[in-house]
């Protein structure tokens, strides 16, 4: 009997046994195998994100972001096209390459970028190179709302985008973005305060002067979005039921470095404060939430990272400019398990490591990687994956642009990127390499 003619089930387990590479040019042969396996959504698992490429960084008075992630692949399989971390794919009303950008937020492979200068946004897939321009609010603008993105491509390839105030009102008012117009939604608050006003007045609406954020991040994690507002709170956006609940974060953050994120565990709080590295994870069980501390690590025990580097002779990770980050003949996605590594005894080690031309309290946190117990730091623009459950760090190389002139470094914002090739977006040139958009 011949393949073409086998049952449709019989055929998706023939075609569910084959690498990646195969089973994607398998699609392209003739229309029967490619409704089999779209029906079968036997690509589906290889396109959902799995992995982190990178992090996109906005760096402190420089005009665009940077991606800083490991070389090019010239061997990447399909469905899965060259990552465009510049964004060069993306016109301005000129026609022209964007000489400037802003990265607001990141959520599964979307990134939620400006559009025009403090006006417009835009979601952007750097993977498939789409894109879709959002039309400006009238009543509300993005330098004054905080912008945020929500898409699971699990569970649809349609996106949405938030515009919530910084400060948590009963109800919380927002502007909400889906299939393609603006609507008005009211959140209203379930439970009781969580603090109150000098909670907010502790916490500047300016973070940016204890090297925090312009704006403060969130996590899309199980259909709720969780937003880092003004004062010690997340404020859980339940998106089915319209409801939000405050919850107050578990430690004093009135000079500490925050980040909120997603881990291995879900939705997690990273704090840095007197060269101190504490972890926690929300805990959410009957409707109660709690955080429940993980780790704690001093930082003051690590080597000099300026030394790493030079031992190491530059790290995996390169910074993109200029749509050029080189050529590499290695996967996109970092292995933790290969690259190098050195052990740092943090437990057992006693001695902290006293150099006085050295600063341990300037690391900062880029972010956590989603699928692994690891967070990665920066100082002084190198940058390190510190693994929290064996305490091995790995260096990954210099984030800082050529063309950046500042000699002092950290940045505003910066986003793991894990790519993903599922996403509904209007604009781009790429639909053929893109099975999921067929």
């Amino acid at each position: 009997m011949e393949v073409a003619a086998l049952p449709g089930d019989a055929l998706a387990g023939v075609l569910r046994r084959l690498p990646l590479r195969s089973l994607a040019a398998a699609r392209c042969i003739c229309k029967a195998w490619h409704d089999v396996i779209d029906a079968s959504a036997l690509l589906l698992p290889h396109l959902l994100p799995h992995s982190v490429c990178g992090i996109f960084v906005n760096y402190i008075d420089h005009s665009r972001h940077h991606f800083f992630g490991r070389r090019r692949s010239s061997s990447s399989p399909p469905p899965f096209p060259e990552i465009d971390g510049s964004l060069g794919f993306m016109p301005n009303d000129d026609g022209r390459i964007l000489q400037w950008s802003s990265v607001f937020d990141h959520c599964n492979g979307l990134l939620l970028c400006e559009h025009e200068w403090e006006s417009g946004l835009c979601v952007c897939n750097p993977a498939t190179r789409r894109w879709e321009v959002l039309p400006r609010p009238e009543e509300a603008s993005v330098y004054s709302a905080l912008a945020y993105l929500a898409f699971d491509p699990a569970v649809s390839p349609h996106y949405e985008v938030f515009l919530i105030p910084p400060e948590p009102k009963t109800p919380v008012p927002s502007n909400h973005w889906i299939t393609g117009q603006w609507e008005g939604i009211d959140f209203v608050r379930e439970g009781q305060a969580a603090g109150t006003v000098q909670d907010k007045r502790l916490d500047p609406l300016d973070l940016t002067m204890f090297g925090g954020p312009r704006w403060r991040y969130a996590v899309f994690h199980q259909g709720a979005l969780y937003v880092h507002c003004r004062g010690p709170f997340v404020m859980r956006l339940s998106l089915s039921q319209g409801k939000y609940q405050v919850i107050k974060f578990p430690a004093n953050i009135e000079h500490g470095k925050v980040y909120l994120g997603k881990s291995t565990h879900g939705v997690c709080f990273g704090i840095i404060h007197e060269s101190q590295l504490r972890v926690w994870i929300l805990i959410e069980s009957c409707g109660q939430m709690e955080w429940v501390s993980k780790y704690q690590h001093n930082l003051r025990k690590l080597p000099s990272l300026p030394n790493v580097s030079g031992k190491f002779m530059g790290g995996p990770w390169v910074v993109e400019e200029d749509n050029n980050i080189g050529e590499s003949e290695e996967s996109r996605e970092w292995d933790s398990d290969n690259d190098d590594l050195f052990t740092v005894e943090v437990e057992d080690n006693e001695n902290e490591i006293e150099d006085e031309e050295y600063h341990h309290d300037n690391f900062y946190i880029l972010g956590f990687h989603p699928y692994k117990e690891v967070v990665f730091l920066v100082q002084q623009f190198e940058v390190l994956a510190y693994h929290l459950d064996s305490s091995k760090i790995q260096y990954m190389g210099n984030c800082r642009p050529k063309c950046y002139t500042l000699n002092h470094s950290n940045a505003y914002e910066s986003f793991l990127y894990t790519p993903c090739v599922i996403g509904r977006l209007l604009h781009g040139d790429n639909t053929d390499q893109n099975p999921s958009e067929d």
